[in-house]
Order: C-alpha cells, then sequence, then structure tokens
C-alpha cells in the first residue's frame, strides 16, 4: 500500500471486492465492483476516484464549496470506525 492513498489495487490486496460508493450532498449511492472499478479508471487512488464518479453530477462544479458534490466510501469509514485501524493496518 502506498503511503500516500489507498488504491483500486490496495482494496483488491485486502479482499474488498465490492466498494460501496455515496454523495453526503444528495441521493446517489451505489455498489459496484472493484474489478469493475480498475477496469474503468485503472488502479487510481481513491481520492482521484471520488473525482472521477462525481463527474456527471449537477452539483461537481458548484460554486459554493459546501454544495459540491461529496463522494466518500463508507464502508472503509465504517472499517476504521469499528477497528480504529486503517486500510494497511489490517
Amino acid at each position: 500500500m502506498r503511503c500516500d492513498a489507498v488504491t483500486l489495487g490496495d482494496l483488491v490486496d485486502k479482499q474488498i471486492t465490492i466498494l460501496e460508493i455515496a454523495c453526503s450532498r444528495c441521493e446517489r449511492h451505489g455498489r459496484p465492483s472493484v474489478a469493475r472499478l480498475i477496469e474503468r479508471h485503472g488502479d487510481m487512488r481513491l481520492p482521484e476516484l471520488c473525482d472521477a464518479l462525481a463527474g456527471d453530477c449537477p452539483k461537481a462544479e458548484s460554486v459554493a464549496v459546501g454544495e459540491r458534490c461529496s463522494v466518500f466510501f463508507p464502508q472503509l469509514l465504517r472499517l476504521w470506525e469499528r477497528t480504529g485501524k486503517s486500510l494497511d493496518e489490517l
């Protein structure tokens, strides 16, 4: 795992096959397979994946920062909350 950010490949290494994705500002959410995400985006870092996934959201380019699309990964947040460990510590 890289020190700067988790990648899709890191998820595969940790045997995470489905990635839960949501937006904290709208109703958008999904659970695509990690393999499908890698097919479409390569071994992308998760921060850049957020930007790529928000790309077609009408709020992605909002002038007000507080209203911009805010993609996050609830499953990874819950994992951290439960264990107190980062993905590379598991």
